[in-house]
């Protein structure tokens, strides 16, 4: 049934040749999508992580250069080396907690064991806490072997002075260093430095986009110096093994078990006073979203396009093949004989061009056999006049011939030529067995009419031939120069005015028609009667049968016979005065008279 009807040959390959590339774009577009879109996710995080993980070393190198006060500060120095022993060097201490405590805004607390002398100073908000006695002091938690040790996040040291009203416990990260002597290595004491989160949680904030992704950052021991859990405490499990585990300073591993399902990013942050490391972990939900919304996206095109093609299908099933339908039935009727069929298809596209060619190329075919008809008609309509005449041409002719040698006989030359001129012209226009002659006989022709006509007026008449060579072999209709030259003097040439003047030319023209002039200097004619001429000859065949249908409607209707629209006749006013007659027609005429 599909092989028979073009109809379901249209909707199968429709439907199949937007389907399958759809559906096979949308899968190869969630797939590359998917994997564009890790790569482009990857890279955008690893340098969101290392930009965070730059600022976050930035702002603890602030808090570490604070902490170099101690050795930068030279009195401050001096009064920790002497041991706080007196009152200068007492308040040379607390000047140096107060320079700490304001060179980082961040800084909650500025703590200094002086082990010499077993005193402790405290800066807190402003305050001044000091433990000069023999209570026991508050030892920072330092490491043996380096002078730097960054305490993860804790509450807040109280640093032994409870009872002097210090600041509550908050989380903190403690930076703790030991004073020692460059040269003896001898310790002085421990400087402590306590910082709230507020910086870090705000540098931390600008890497994740919380309740979608997570954020962690862990010290060497997987303890949370931040992240979503308590801070301090030790997370126990597997991805946090492995991560710790890793060699490389960055870079991305997947999880898919246990709660969470996602990558993971990292970039270790190593400095002289820490191994932390920051961790940002996105799960495949939130990595794969854009992806999946441009596949619903392209599932939803697909079901406005299969909608829009399956209704393109039925319209060009039903409507489309309408006018092939159509247009067979016609031609069927063509075939049974019926040349006069109106073919009428609506539209313009190919089947509308398509039929309003075929209707083009019958309207053609009519015109050619109509035109046929005419012709035919047309010559044996001047056949019948010539019987009707009942003058049998040869006779007509050898009559003048005998009157012409007679004229000889008698001594006049003049007569003969005369009569040879009017013997050429009875015998060309008489014979009607031929239609077409080359435009050389036309213009013989018009000689010898001349001659008879120069006879008549003498000396009131001249005329001027300028014939182009390359025009007189062109095949022309008989008879369509002398009845333009004859119109002049039926209707021109005044014999008691000044002497009449006529031309008569051909030439190639610019279009690569032939064409012929006929110029006078008669009385012309009246704009009023030229546009009525011009009408005239616009539309030929209604006036063929006027009085002087001999005469230029005659010679127009026989062109358009012969040449359609091809040949053209303009009439005009010849300046000064006199009327102007242009004849165009094609240089070539097939052998059957047509071009």
């Amino acid at each position: 049934m599909i092989r028979n009807s073009i109809r379901n040959k249209l909707i199968v390959f429709l439907l199949a040749a937007t389907i399958l590339p759809i559906s096979t774009s949308i899968v190869m577009t969630y797939y590359f999508t998917k994997q564009n879109i890790t790569r482009e996710t990857l890279q955008t995080n690893s340098n969101l992580i290392y930009q965070g993980k730059t600022n976050i070393i930035n702002y603890l190198n602030g808090i570490h250069q604070a902490s170099l006060t101690v050795y930068n500060d030279i009195d401050f120095y001096g009064a920790i080396e002497a041991g706080a022993s007196d009152y200068k060097s007492r308040n040379e201490i607390v000047r140096g907690l107060q320079s700490i405590a304001n060179t980082v805004k961040d800084i909650q607390q500025v703590y200094l064991y002086i082990a010499q002398t077993d005193k402790s100073y405290l800066w807190t908000q402003g305050n001044i806490y000091r433990n000069e006695t023999n209570e026991p002091k508050f030892i920072p938690p330092v490491s043996r072997t380096e002078d730097v040790t960054l305490e993860p996040t804790h509450p807040s040291h109280l640093y032994g002075t409870s009872g002097f009203g210090p600041l509550p416990p908050a989380p903190a990260i403690s930076l703790h260093r030991k004073v020692v002597n460059a040269v003896t290595i001898k310790n002085f004491g421990i400087l402590s430095i306590d910082f709230n989160l507020s910086m870090l949680s705000s540098i931390c904030e600008q890497l994740y986009k919380k309740g979608e992704e997570q954020l962690y950052i862990l010290d060497n021991q997987g303890h949370v110096v931040y992240g979503p859990g308590p801070a301090g405490t030790r997370i126990d499990e597997p991805w946090v093994t492995h991560l710790l585990s890793l060699s490389e300073p960055s870079g991305s591993f997947e999880s898919d078990s246990g709660e969470f399902k996602g990558i993971q990013l990292y970039e270790r942050m190593t400095t002289p006073y820490m191994e932390w490391t920051l961790v940002k972990r996105i799960p495949y939900d939130r990595l794969y979203s854009n992806a999946r919304q441009l596949t619903e996206i392209n599932t939803l095109i697909l079901i406005g396009f299969l909608v829009v093609v399956i209704s393109a299908t039925l319209y060009i099933s039903f409507h489309f093949t309408a006018p092939i339908k159509k247009l067979i039935g016609y031609i069927g009727k063509i075939q049974s004989g019926n040349m006069q069929v109106d073919i009428h298809v609506k539209g313009n596209d190919e089947f509308g061009i398509l039929a309003n060619r075929f209707r083009i190329m019958m309207q053609t075919i009519n015109n050619l056999i109509t035109q046929e008809y005419k012709l035919e008609l047309a010559n044996k309509t001047n056949q019948l006049k010539a019987l009707q005449a009942q003058i049998n041409p040869h006779f007509l002719y050898n009559s003048l011939q005998s009157i012409g040698t007679l004229a000889l006989q008698h001594d006049a030359p003049r007569i003969y030529s005369l009569l040879s001129s009017l013997a050429k012209m009875m015998r060309y226009s008489m014979n009607t067995s031929v239609a077409i002659v080359p435009f050389d006989s036309e213009v013989k022709h018009v000689r010898s009419y001349m001659e008879l006509q120069m006879q008549r007026f003498e000396h009131q008449l001249t005329v001027e031939y300028d014939i182009d060579a390359n025009t007189l072999q062109v095949p022309v209709p008989k008879m369509i120069l002398q009845p333009i030259v004859e119109n002049y003097f039926k209707h021109g040439f005044d014999s008691g005015q000044n002497t009449g003047k006529l031309l008569i030319a051909s030439r190639v023209a610019e279009d690569g028609r032939m064409e012929v002039t006929v110029a006078d200097n008669g009385k012309g004619i009246a704009e009023e009667e030229l546009q009525r001429l011009k009408a005239r000859l616009g539309s030929p065949s209604e006036h063929l049968q006027e009085e002087d249908s001999i005469g230029l409607i005659n010679v127009v209707s026989r062109l358009r016979l012969y040449y359609n629209h091809e040949a053209d006749m303009r009439v005009e006013h010849h300046k000064p005065y006199g009327v102007k007659v242009t004849i165009l027609m094609p240089m070539h005429m097939k052998e059957n008279g047509e071009l």
